[in-house]
């Protein structure tokens, strides 16, 4: 690999801040533009499934990625890239369809973390809903909270961001918690960014509806979650041998919890 694409290819690889559909969409971006080198691309997708193997879309897409790189036509992958991101565009708008009668109900939905897909629902919603308000909780560490309530705030949609540790004050004020997915389960649990599990526990005391929107593809044959720590500096960049310091980004969240799968 050239240094220059390795480059490229580490940046989509250690983002830490955006939603699974985004990473996909950079990933098949950078393939489409290195359609040409079989070894830039093989290289790249052993590097993708080792890095990104928790990614249940991620996951899908390097399986068929691989199908079309096996036939050696690059044409083919040029194709396939193209289409891909087609395609997302026709999930978004079935998702908002099967989504639609549900979030029409709500006005205020509090959400958690950055999301692509999220984020292109409730661009339509805001176009049937001009009442619509989103609150936002911050997502610690990496606040990638902050992020979605710019991008949101882009696109003419009210945003109140809070702490994560403000989520309970707000569930009993919300008409419902909408949240993405990282994978679905196959026994029907999601798992999603630390606090979804908090949110939708409070839900349920509060007897508030907690949906789930989630394009098929973020659907897996995995029936376990596996924690993974990560770096603790994260949280707080500080040494003693009284103090341990722990950080997770993901969390799995019983479908008991959840009013409503919704996909495309």
């Amino acid at each position: 690999m050239t240094k220059k694409s390795l480059i490229e290819l580490n940046k989509i690889l250690n983002d830490k801040t955006s939603g699974s559909t985004e990473i996909v969409l950079e990933l098949n971006k950078f393939f489409q533009n290195n359609a040409r080198d079989y070894e830039v691309i093989n290289t790249s997708i052993l590097k993708a499934e080792k890095k990104l193997a928790h990614f249940a879309v991620i996951n899908n897409y390097l399986k068929d990625l691989k199908k079309i790189v096996r036939t050696n036509d690059h044409n083919k992958i040029l194709i396939f890239t193209k289409g891909f991101k087609n395609a997302i565009e026709i999930k978004y708008q079935k998702l908002y369809e099967n989504a639609k009668e549900y979030l029409l109900k709500a006005d205020n939905i509090l959400t958690i973390s950055n999301s692509a897909t999220l984020l292109e629902v409730f661009k339509r919603l805001k176009k049937d809903n001009r009442l619509l308000k989103i609150v936002v909780a911050e997502s610690r560490p990496k606040d990638e909270g902050r992020l979605f309530a710019n991008a949101l705030a882009k696109h003419k949609i009210k945003v109140e961001l809070i702490t994560d540790a403000m989520i309970s004050l707000y569930i009993p004020q919300i008409d419902a918690v909408v949240l993405g997915a990282d994978a679905i389960l196959k026994s029907g649990n999601i798992i999603n960014k630390v606090g979804s599990k908090s949110a939708a526990l409070l839900c349920r005391h509060c007897k508030n509806p907690c949906y789930v929107i989630s394009t098929k593809d973020k659907i897996t044959s995995k029936n376990k979650f596996h924690q993974t720590k990560q770096n603790p500096g994260e949280i707080w960049n500080f040494e003693d041998k009284n103090i341990k310091i722990i950080n997770y980004y993901f969390e799995e969240i019983e479908k008991n919890l959840i009013t409503k799968i919704i996909t495309d």
